[in-house]
């Protein structure tokens, strides 16, 4: 049955795997000319307006006159586009799209990726540091839904324990039982949001460009 069971598990994560795809906002034909955050910080000569698909962690976001900005703490993407927070970062970035981003959806601490072209890079200040953000004019962007993880374990009996059992927990494992098998599922909090603006690059420094992309909510 521990077999059986097992089986099971890996068959199901397979499916699962097999059907994610990337959100359309952030779908490219070619990965491969993508140009990474690394190469950027690291002095990429060829990069200004070259294709970019990052994502982060929001730090903050802010309503300027003409366009509004992100600053985004910068993880890499897994294959389908999503930031892997459990990594570590190399840095931030900062991203100008077109009209009004609310705060108040756009959460701190909410993960996101954007899709769009490099611009000239930008100096802030963390702390008392000068720090130069490279900068995402972006045409499309995902954010993807806030979940919560729990622990799932499958059937589980031992010679040493009288009793089978099956259940859900969050974040916690009874030892007992020597066949104990686990997956994780996660559980939507808050809701995804994304948006493509139908043209690239037309987020600018000095644009007066006001108009909004097509927002929808999306499941992801």
């Amino acid at each position: 049955m521990h077999s059986l069971f097992k089986s099971s598990v890996v068959a199901v994560a397979l499916l699962i795997s097999g059907c994610v795809i990337v959100p359309e906002p952030i779908k490219v034909s070619d990965t491969d000319d993508l140009l990474s955050f690394e190469s950027v910080i690291n002095g990429d000569s060829s990069a200004q307006g070259a294709e970019v698909r990052w994502g982060g962690e929001i730090v903050s976001v802010e309503n300027k006159k003409e366009y509004s900005e992100f600053e985004i703490l910068h993880y890499p993407n897994n294959h389908y586009g999503k930031p892997r927070a459990n990594m570590d970062s190399a840095g931030r970035f900062k991203v100008r799209v077109t009209g009004f981003i609310d705060p108040l959806v756009f959460e701190t601490g909410r993960l996101i990726t954007f899709l769009g072209e490099l611009g000239e890079p930008t100096e802030g200040i963390i702390g008392e540091q000068t720090y130069i953000y490279p900068v995402v004019l972006a045409n499309g962007y995902y954010m993807w839904k806030d979940t919560e993880e729990y622990q799932v374990s499958g059937f589980y009996y031992s010679e040493l324990s009288p009793f089978w059992g099956m259940g859900i927990r969050h974040h916690y494992y009874r030892p007992y039982g020597f066949f104990h098998n686990r997956t994780t599922i996660r559980v939507d909090r808050k809701k995804s949001k994304s948006s493509k603006n139908a043209s690239k690059g037309s987020v600018s420094s000095g644009s007066t460009d006001r108009s909004k992309g097509k927002t929808s909510e999306q499941s992801k």
